[in-house]
């Protein structure tokens, strides 16, 4: 080998601290200027109306069932079998209406499971219950 082996160390040494250097400037973040725009907006989203799939389950035969939630109520007649169908929700607050009208008059607890999906949002299902006909709402 040729050389002195302190010159060697030194030169390695230096060629070390060139590329840890090299490495931080690369590495660091961009000192850049944060800039602040403000985006006009045409009116709140809390006015707007979603559509909203829902499926309606219930315990017995209904003579008469009314859904609303913002838009026009939706009604059926003379159903047993799960109801599906469009609902129309307000996007800030969603308050749903459900009336049901049973067909008859048995003794117990009656309910209607009801569920809805919102495009871009989680599904979301409530059981409405009463000993006779049911009249209640709820705010998901």
């Amino acid at each position: 080998m040729r050389g002195s082996p302190l010159l060697r160390t030194l030169a390695v040494l230096v060629a070390l601290l060139l590329a840890g250097i090299g490495l931080a400037r690369l590495t660091a973040p961009a000192a850049t200027q944060a800039t602040v725009t403000s985006v006009p907006q045409d009116e709140p989203e809390s006015s707007a109306i979603r559509p909203a799939t829902f499926d309606l389950l219930l315990s017995g035969t209904a003579k008469r069932v009314t859904l609303e939630a913002g838009g026009p109520p939706l009604t059926f007649e003379n159903t047993a079998g799960p109801l599906t169908g469009k609902l129309a929700l307000s996007a800030d607050k969603p308050t749903i209406f459900l009336v049901v009208e049973w067909a008859e008059a048995a003794a117990g607890h009656r309910f209607a499971k009801l569920r809805f999906e919102v495009p871009g949002q989680e599904t979301r299902e409530h059981v409405f219950s009463a000993p006779g006909n049911i009249d209640d709402l709820w705010e998901p």
